[in-house]
């Protein structure tokens, strides 16, 4: 019954005469009807659900959907792949290949059918090398090489195969990889055929010029556009290797035409340039076309006309060129579809401009630099997108560093390094700013250094410092007008309120509380904005590059008082909101009178984690805000971000800019702020001063909060008194005055007591367990300890329960109860890893590490000491001042 029912499906329609059953199946003339007519009612009783039916020709028909039949669904799908352009006809070709058995087709039936066997067998070889012949066409070489390699197990010596694979080589990994295999090819299989000779001389050897893709004909030239000149380039290897690969080949998802965007001046077409002559005569033989379309050029308005340009590139080729542009596209990407041409669009404006000018499929490629990311193009067309990014410091330092002539490093080189440094900061890796102080200081004195140094520090002359010094030289300024005048009027207002904010970058709640209440036209402004280059992202960050921010600044003065004044204070109301709310989530219950502002959104974090993995990212323009409140006068603002941050400050190690921030809050802040506000400030300078080791300016500290708020009665007074004092008995401690301590240990206790606040008699419970570890009393000290512990436990202060249970972890570690000791300290620095509170967790590291030592536990001390110096190494590089020594609360 198999053999019956291959029969019927290998036949065309599923339809069979008794000739070809004969044949087929019984390999005899003399089988009778009869007998086939038997064998049909056998089939009938397998195949219940499928008719198979007798027509009036002789003939039986099988009626089944062809879908469903696997021989017929192949033969279905690769006669349709094969009408599709390169990467849908190769996906389609490599999914229904799938459907051939691993051992070839029919592994079923008997050697009757050997001819239907190698029939399909020969079909899906063919199928296979057109699947192959398409990954060409799209520059997927190493999908090329990989089925190569793979197929060549199945088919050995097979020459149309090996002729595919000499391509992929020669295109992927140069002639000299391919004339090696070519020689092992012939050492294994013999002599090649003309047709793989044909191929193995094109590709293995170099090209004559003028000769075709496929070996037929000649072409009247091989045109190579490139503009001349010698091109030198600092830095830029990594860019330049993904160049040439998404060109050349590589994986899989890069596509035949490549895209590279960033800011203006950045230096994608110098990239380009420098890049291609590289690689173009091995990988694009059949040449180089290369057309500037003067998107983005100063002094000149209008683009290339895409027809004009297609005009030029068809003559290049040595091709007549059609009246209408229709035609003048169709000519063009035919002649390209069957040669390996590179085409350079450089200068590009937008989609409209450039999709004429694209290769269609085939074997060439395109690679296109712009201003403006082109989104629509890498959505659609299966395009790469590379931003072009500025330089790194090192290779901006490099960049000046070849200008540099004896004469201005004369008698003192470190001189001359300061300065570059000072340009390279200034610059922020932009190479056309770059390029304009590298020729400045090439041609300039010693002397002329100090000046051009002192033009690029004053913000208000460092456009002017990076003008070109000829005519023949772009400025930044001129390069940064070619791109502002094609905003819209809501990006060009965007970008000049980005001006007014203080940077260095802005989160995206921030960025749309500068717009509308819906935030919509902010939305809108900041992806033309991003589209242009003019603003980059980074996750939910946008940042306004140093030299962009300046030029802004220039346009900011048309925004107009009311405008700016807005501008200024939703900037300022926003960070206050944004800190404040993150504050909430790591200290819980602080009163502070922060407006409460509904419209305003903000990032509201789920856990003390993501509050302060937020505020690492906000810090910086937080302190920035603060300094642009102050200068506006905005001294409530300025008190209460100041505030807000003193948590983050301390976890983060800051507590020299916290005390700064206060001692200056202290000084403007007197006529808005309560006495229990103002004690609140002291406390908060003190518990600077104290993670500071300067004991003495903290207790002076503590001193002025108890004297504002000990007669006062209000609880708000009464909770500050206590939680003065409490501090206060810490710093006596730590000074070694034990007996002024208890007492003003006991003294908050009470009051918290008589408040009924357990978290700070928990805290105040505490204080008295370490006085009495310091005498020694340990039944006192776990006692207290132990009490503190309970208290913790119903709160959800994370920081405080931490805390105990380093003070349960000293005391077991001076009785010797070492695994107790360790227990507790392993539980503190989990506590402190989920608060991300990087000192104290290193701290309690290095504590269980003492104690693990003692027990004769190698393998714990060193994990514990690992982590605890990539802790060390996050404070040092979250205070790079090292103004501050660790210290604890």
């Amino acid at each position: 019954m198999t053999r019956l029912l291959t029969a019927f499906l290998l036949a065309p329609g599923f339809r069979a005469s008794a000739d070809h059953l004969r044949e087929v199946v019984w390999a005899s003339d003399s089988t009778d009807r009869a007998t086939i007519r038997q064998a049909i009612t056998a089939l009938r009783k397998e195949l219940p659900g499928i008719p198979v039916t007798f027509s009036r020709d002789g003939s039986y028909a099988l009626e089944v959907a062809r879908e469903l039949v696997d021989v017929a669904h192949f033969r279905d799908v690769r006669d349709r792949a094969l009408t599709l352009g390169p990467a849908e006809r190769a996906s389609a070709l490599r999914g229904v290949l799938r459907l051939f058995h691993p051992g070839g087709p029919l592994q079923h039936c008997r050697n009757s059918f050997a001819d239907q066997r190698s029939t399909l067998a020969e079909e899906g070889r063919r199928a296979w090398l057109e699947c192959l012949r398409a990954e060409l066409a799209r520059h997927d070489m190493s999908a090329v090489l990989e089925d190569t390699d793979r197929l060549a197990a199945l088919w050995p010596g097979d020459q149309e195969l090996f002729a595919l694979r000499v391509q992929a080589l020669a295109r992927c990994h140069g002639t000299s990889i391919a004339t090696q295999e070519v020689g092992e090819w012939i050492g294994c299989w013999g002599q090649p055929n003309a047709a793989l000779q044909a191929c193995i001389g094109m590709w293995t050897a170099d090209r004559p010029k003028g000769r075709r893709l496929d070996g037929h004909g000649t072409l009247p030239r091989v045109p190579r556009q490139l503009p001349g000149g010698r091109r030198t380039l600092t830095g830029r290897s990594r860019e330049r290797k993904d160049i040439r690969r998404a060109l050349t080949g590589g994986p899989k998802h890069l596509g035949r035409v490549t895209v590279l965007y960033g800011l203006p001046g950045v230096g994608k077409s110098a990239l380009v340039l420098a890049t291609v002559p590289g690689f173009q005569d091995h990988s694009f033989p059949d040449g180089t076309l290369y057309a500037d379309l003067h998107g983005y050029t100063a002094g000149r308005t209008e683009r290339a006309d895409p027809a004009d340009v297609l005009a030029g590139f068809l003559a290049a080729l040595g091709e007549p060129v059609p009246a209408s542009l229709n035609d003048r596209i169709c000519a063009y990407r035919s002649v390209l579809a069957e040669r390996l041409v590179l085409v350079v669009l450089d200068n590009a404006r937008d989609m409209e401009q450039l999709r004429p000018l694209l290769p269609g499929p085939g074997t060439s490629a395109a690679i296109v630099t712009s201003r403006n990311a082109l989104r629509g193009l890498c959505d659609n067309e299966e395009a790469l997108s590379m931003r072009i990014n500025p330089l790194d410091n090192a290779d901006a330092a490099a960049l000046l560093r070849k200008a540099v002539r004896a004469e201005h490093t004369a008698g003192n080189p470190a001189w001359t390094d300061q300065l570059i440094s000072e340009l390279v900061e200034v610059c922020e890796g932009l190479p056309l700013a770059l390029t304009i102080l590298a020729s400045r200081i090439r041609h300039g004195t010693r002397s002329d250094l100090r000046q051009l140094v002192a033009e690029v520090r004053d913000h208000h002359a460092r456009l002017d410092a990076l003008d070109g010094i000829d005519k023949n030289q772009i400025g930044v300024r001129v390069a940064f007008d070619c791109s502002y005048r094609e905003l819209s009027a809501p990006a060009a207002v965007l970008l000049q309120q980005l001006a007014v904010h203080p940077g260095p970058s802005i989160s995206g709640e921030a960025l749309t509380a500068l717009g509308p209440a819906s935030g919509i036209a902010a939305g809108r402004a900041a992806a033309e904005l991003e589209s242009a280059s003019l603003l980059s992202r980074t996750d939910e960050r946008r940042t306004l590059h140093r030299l962009i921010r300046e030029y802004a600044r220039e346009h900011a003065a048309s925004l107009g008082e009311d405008v700016r004044a807005r501008t200024v204070h939703q900037i300022c109301a926003h960070t206050l909101k944004q800190v404040w709310t993150c504050d909430q989530t790591l200290v819980e219950g602080r009163d502070l009178p922060v407006p409460h502002r509904p419209e305003l959104g903000v990032y509201e974090p789920e856990t003390e984690r993501e509050a302060m993995e937020f505020l690492d990212q906000e810090y910086a323009t937080a302190c920035a805000v603060l300094g642009l409140a102050r200068e506006g006068g905005d001294t409530r603002t300025a008190w209460l971000l100041s505030m807000a941050l003193v948590t983050y400050q301390w976890r983060r190690h800051r507590y020299a800019e916290a005390a700064r921030n206060l001692v200056e809050v202290l000084a403007t802040s007197q006529d808005m702020t309560s006495a229990s506000e103002r004690a609140m400030i002291h406390r908060m300078v003190a518990g600077s001063y104290l993670n500071m080791d300067k004991t003495d300016a903290a207790a002076g500290q503590l001193r002025s909060a108890i004297a504002l708020t000990e007669r006062l009665p209000s609880e708000k007074d009464r909770t500050s008194l206590a939680l003065s004092l409490n501090m206060l008995a810490g710093v006596r401690r730590k000074q070694g005055m034990a007996d002024e301590a208890r007492q003003h240990f006991l003294r908050a206790l009470a009051v918290f007591r008589e408040l009924d606040d357990r978290l700070g008699a928990g805290n105040a419970l505490n204080g008295l367990a370490r006085l009495d570890l310091d005498r020694r009393e340990t039944a006192g000290a776990l006692h207290h300890a132990e009490a503190a512990r309970e208290v913790f436990a119903a709160t959800a202060d994370l920081s405080s329960q931490a805390n105990v249970f380093v003070t349960l972890g000293d005391i077991h570690a001076g009785t010797d109860a070492l695994p107790e000791a360790a227990a507790h300290y392993t539980s503190a620095a989990e506590l402190y890893r989920c608060l991300d509170y990087w000192a104290r967790e290193s701290r309690a590291l290095r504590l269980l590490a003492r104690v693990e030592l003692r027990g004769g536990k190698p393998a714990e001390v060193r994990a514990a000491l690992r982590r605890a110096r990539e802790l060390d190494a996050r404070v040092r590089e979250s205070d790079p001042a090292q103004q501050d020594r660790p210290g604890s609360r």
